[in-house]
């Protein structure tokens, strides 16, 4: 089971009302649940998702289409199956990744200190592609690395990178 952790600003853009919440539970899957808001840069809306476990994070930018409760899910894997490739992470590790990611449902965040560090991330990134020209002229591939190998306090100055090889139980040079 997977938990979409979703910020207010989230519940009203993919229209999720009281009832459509669960109480998050935690999740036997190696990468846990998943926090997930949004912000603007430029004119472009982009998706922050977070591991509650790891805080291994990505972006990714709102289509022509608009995100849906039906279509936030597979944002959310699509986008970590392409990060964890792009890491060069072998199959079976994506896989194991995966494995008790066979339903979601949604909840509201329920944790202030996961809240906090999905904001600064979300500053981070905002600033780093700044920094780097914009959307249009930085390396967005370079920036979501950098950011998950940036050392962080909640996990005890670990990595997110750490932290998910350590759960997928991954030799450090991979």
């Amino acid at each position: 089971m997977l938990y979409l952790k979703c910020t207010q600003e989230i519940q009203n853009v993919i229209g999720l009302r009281k009832e459509n919440l669960a109480a998050a539970e935690s999740t036997a899957a190696p990468l846990g649940n998943w926090y997930v808001n949004r912000f603007d840069l430029g004119r472009r809306k982009a998706y922050i998702f977070m591991s509650d476990t790891t805080l291994l994070s990505f972006i990714l930018f709102q289509g022509k289409k608009p995100v849906t409760h039906e279509s936030l899910p597979d944002m959310l894997l699509a986008g970590l199956e392409q990060l964890l490739q792009m890491k060069g992470l072998p199959a079976s590790a994506i896989d194991k990744a995966f494995e008790h990611y066979d339903s979601v449902l949604y909840a509201k965040t329920d944790n202030r200190s996961d809240l906090g560090s999905l904001n600064d991330l979300a500053k981070q990134y905002q600033w780093r592609m700044e920094f780097k020209g914009g959307l249009s002229h930085c390396d967005l591939t370079s920036i979501i690395m950098s950011i998950n190998e940036m050392p962080q306090r909640r996990i005890d100055w670990q990595t997110s990178w750490d932290i998910v090889q350590s759960k997928l139980k991954l030799c450090p040079s991979n």
